[in-house]
């Protein structure tokens, strides 16, 4: 691709080298997922990575021959490993469902990874139709008699912080033209299955679950994020990986291709905004998350068990960050679907 054409330039909260994939109608070729050439390894299609790389005009090359390859063009690098479930694109922690494999002498990627994840990220046309961004309901996790994850020893509860984030949000995305809904507004416990019918109530067009994270090594710190797996495409964690949860079809499995911009988009802004450690995009079956009738993305901004980040996150100038990174990260969902309906 020659460069960036004027139309997207002038959009200053869009930037990097996935967008020109990511947005324009006269980019790489939007390959059909179904013309991809499959073979089963280890009970799983599997895609050649080299065959994936020549639909989206990526040159293709050894970091180290027959154990890691990247994948590149002037826009997107793309790097991962025989037998890991990370890849880096352009530096950016994703996590895939199934394993990179060797075989016949190249890498091979999970089918499934190819097409849900990769391919809707790149090309997000193969998904079709772009949905609407009009009304968006934003959900501070946990409250009332649920304090979610705390730090006695700071004296953070979840619950306080997930609320003060959401209200931080709601005037930078109404500033932005969106209208916005909380699930709760106040200290009360809601539901998980009432959380996302509120957002049905509202006729909701995206969903944003807020959270922080906690572990029991207090060194453990970072940002991650999360969408619902396609159908049949094993989350992230392992915990997930032999339930029958994963053959059923939620509501949320219509917006797959969505669902995973988003979380890429938002996923990004929140990394480069935070500068704590990635920990990647993740896939989970979250309650709010297979039952979203929308687009929807689960934000664990920070660790409230990790010193350093409780005492950011205990400070309404960090929350106003998270809050910044999760608005920037919507904007430029929604200047992606803008340029797919204008055809741009």
């Amino acid at each position: 691709m020659a460069g960036l054409p004027r139309s997207l330039a002038r959009l200053p909260h869009i930037r990097g080298p996935v967008i020109a994939a990511v947005l324009l109608a006269g980019g790489w070729p939007a390959a059909s997922a179904s013309t991809y050439r499959s073979v089963r390894l280890f009970g799983t299609d599997y895609v050649d990575a080299r065959d994936f790389a020549r639909r989206f005009g990526l040159e293709d090359e050894w970091i180290i021959a027959k154990k890691k390859m990247r994948l590149r063009s002037r826009w997107t690098t793309i790097e991962f490993a025989v037998d890991s479930v990370e890849v880096r694109l352009n530096r950016l922690r994703l996590f895939l469902g199934e394993p990179v494999v060797a075989h016949r002498g190249s890498l091979y990627l999970g089918r499934r990874d190819v097409e849900a994840m990769l391919g809707s990220i790149l090309s997000p046309r193969l998904g079709g139709r772009p949905p609407a961004l009009k009304t968006i309901v934003v959900d501070p996790g946990h409250g009332g008699g649920d304090p979610g994850n705390q730090n006695t020893r700071l004296k953070l509860d979840e619950k306080v912080h997930t609320l003060d984030v959401a209200k931080r949000l709601v005037p930078l995305l109404r500033e932005a033209g969106y209208r916005v809904i909380l699930t709760r507004s106040t200290d009360r416990r809601v539901d998980l299955d009432e959380r996302t019918a509120i957002a049905k109530r509202a006729g909701a067009d995206l969903f944003i679950s807020l959270h922080f994270n906690a572990f029991k090594d207090a060194r453990v710190g970072g940002t991650e994020t999360y969408v619902m797996p396609p159908r049949y495409q094993r989350s992230s964690p392992a915990a997930e990986r032999t339930r029958s949860m994963v053959s059923t079809k939620y509501p949320s499995n219509r917006f797959d291709s969505w669902n995973i911009l988003l979380g890429y988009r938002v996923h990004r802004a929140l990394v480069e905004r935070l500068q704590l450690k990635d920990r990647g995009l993740k896939r989970f079956r979250y309650r709010v998350l297979c039952t979203a009738e929308c687009p929807a993305v689960l934000v664990e901004a920070a660790f409230l068990s990790n010193t350093a980040e409780g005492r950011k996150i205990a400070t309404g100038a960090y929350r106003q960050q998270i809050a910044t990174g999760i608005a920037t990260g919507v904007k430029a969902y929604g200047a992606a679907l803008e340029q797919l309906r204008s055809g741009r």
